[in-house]
């Protein structure tokens, strides 16, 4: 049987780990910066709805 669990620590380390590659390289990007912002908002409230759930 396929585990079709997500790890959102996993995804949040991701993104956590390329904000700060990016921030170190001095990459002063804005759209990039922006877009992994974003991508950390949307995995948030994504682990928001789904511990919601969990809960009934």
């Amino acid at each position: 049987m396929k585990d079709y669990t997500v790890d959102y620590t996993k995804i949040m380390d991701a993104l956590n780990s390329s904000m700060d590659l990016i921030e170190g390289e001095g990459v002063a990007d804005e759209n990039v910066i922006q877009q992994l912002s974003n991508a950390q908002q949307m995995v948030q409230q994504a682990m928001s709805y789904s511990l919601s759930k969990d809960r009934g």
